[in-house]
């Protein structure tokens, strides 16, 4: 295998930031609090840097090299379009993965073509099932004993717990994340709300008629409920925040990309410790999805050993081996 030198070097590059959306609504659909955003800047950066040569390449010739598999040429315009798909610390380091990703696509495509069951055939009918299908004759991971799993366990029994579950709702005062004389007086009429909440006879009847008042969620129809949610559900700054909060009305308003929210935790189960035979699934699934990324990273690794691979150096571990 040949290799070049497009490696992810500390180049001084303005880092995207993941927490930005171009697409940021006033009013967000009923999903948008359980729906994390990608960002659609890093896609625009990424053409740009194109033009920009210094910022990639670890190599006397300053430009972006050609990335060649197999003869075969990664158009640049598909490794700018697969960054949104790479969040990274910095412009070269997400162009790097985005490469990297093609690269190893490129690979299982050849595979495919290859394999005397699958071939063009199977290619042009579906690209994913046939990656699919070419992993699935080459990769086969181990499927854990008891004693595995048990070491597991015994090992580390407090990681093994359920999700903690609360039941919440809110009332949105919507505003851009840019409007800060806006969010400074949505705050107040927040701060508001809450001394209401807090002191009111009857604050269920009274949240209620406030949600449907001032909040521009859609939940406002079911007077601000969201329902039960778990970790991994909603945005990460009401996440970070919601999961924090003690059963009541919030002291202090929640702020996100959409505003500024008055939170109210209607039932909160934290999560309860599981025994081995309750654990043991979970333990059982965690083996097999390591031993499978394992076996994963040696198929690919000896597709790029057999491959002529130019322009970039090739780096094979868990992580960036596939996105599939």
């Amino acid at each position: 295998m040949s290799v070049s030198t497009f490696d992810p070097k500390n180049n001084q590059i303005n880092q995207a930031n993941s927490e930005q959306d171009d697409n940021i609504r006033i009013m967000p659909t009923s999903d948008d609090l359980k729906r994390p955003h990608s960002e659609k800047e890093l896609i625009d950066e990424a053409m740009a840097e194109m033009t920009r040569p210094n910022n990639l390449i670890a190599s006397s010739r300053q430009t972006i090299p050609t990335i060649r598999v197999n003869g075969v040429t990664i158009d640049p315009k598909a490794i700018a379009q697969e960054v949104q798909y790479h969040p990274a610390n910095s412009q070269d380091e997400a162009l790097y993965q985005s490469a990297h990703a093609l690269v190893v696509r490129e690979l299982l495509k050849q595979a495919v073509l290859a394999d005397d069951t699958l071939g063009e055939k199977a290619w042009q009918a579906d690209e994913e099932i046939a990656i699919g299908e070419l992993i699935d004759k080459n990769v086969r991971p181990t499927i854990p004993n008891e004693q595995s799993c048990r070491q597991v366990f015994d090992n580390n029994p407090e990681r093994f717990v359920t999700p903690p579950l609360i039941t919440v709702r809110h009332i949105l005062l919507a505003s851009p994340p840019d409007a800060g004389e806006e969010r400074i007086e949505l705050k107040k009429q927040a701060h508001e709300l809450i001394t209401t909440l807090k002191t009111s006879q009857n604050r269920d009847a009274d949240f209620i008629q406030f949600a449907q008042q001032y909040s521009l969620c859609p939940s406002k129809d079911d007077g601000g409920n969201l329902g039960e949610i778990i970790k991994g559900e909603t945005v990460p700054e009401f996440e970070q925040a919601v999961f924090a909060l003690p059963v009541g009305v919030s002291v202090n308003p929640i702020e996100t990309r959409y505003g500024v929210h008055v939170v109210e935790v209607l039932t909160r189960e934290d999560g309860q410790h599981l025994n081995y035979e309750q654990a043991r699934p979970m333990i059982a699934n965690q083996l097999i999805q390591q031993s499978f990324h394992h076996a994963l990273t040696d198929f690919l690794f000896q597709l790029s050993q057999n491959a002529d691979i130019e322009g970039i150096d090739l780096q094979m571990n868990e992580e960036n081996v596939y996105r599939g």
